[in-house]
């Protein structure tokens, strides 16, 4: 459905990220904060968003940046972090200019967060 060149583009960015601990800065500055209601967190770069989330949903853009803010969250399909949690943003590159949602296993976000984050303020898409 996207182009051929995304598709080399993306080649190499559609496993799930490896186990790695958040930089320190990124996760001291996680959360969702009160002058705009969006969610401020390190991140996995390179990483694909989705246009549903579930792992099935066509590619829509490339979240290049590792510190990144998402509007929004829902419940989708199972990843890596063992939740259903997704959340959605802007992409830095994308196919058609719309949001799309990474798994929580992407953001730098603890568990505790992951299993409600309107509970710290985020609201749910």
């Amino acid at each position: 459905m996207f182009s051929t060149a995304l598709a080399t583009v993306l080649a190499g960015t559609l496993a799930a990220p490896s186990a790695q601990a958040a930089p320190s800065a990124a996760a001291a500055e996680c959360g969702v904060r009160a002058h705009d209601g969006r969610l401020w967190c390190g991140n996995h770069a390179d990483a694909p968003t989705r246009y549903r989330p579930v792992h099935e949903s066509d590619v829509n853009g490339l979240l290049k940046s590792s510190f990144s803010y998402f509007t929004c969250w829902s419940t989708g399909g199972l990843h890596g972090g063992g939740n259903t949690t997704w959340y959605r943003t802007v992409p830095d590159w994308s196919v058609d200019g719309t949001e799309g949602y990474v798994p929580a296993d992407w953001v730098f976000t603890p568990s505790w967060f992951d299993a409600d984050p309107s509970k710290y303020g985020l609201r749910r898409c």
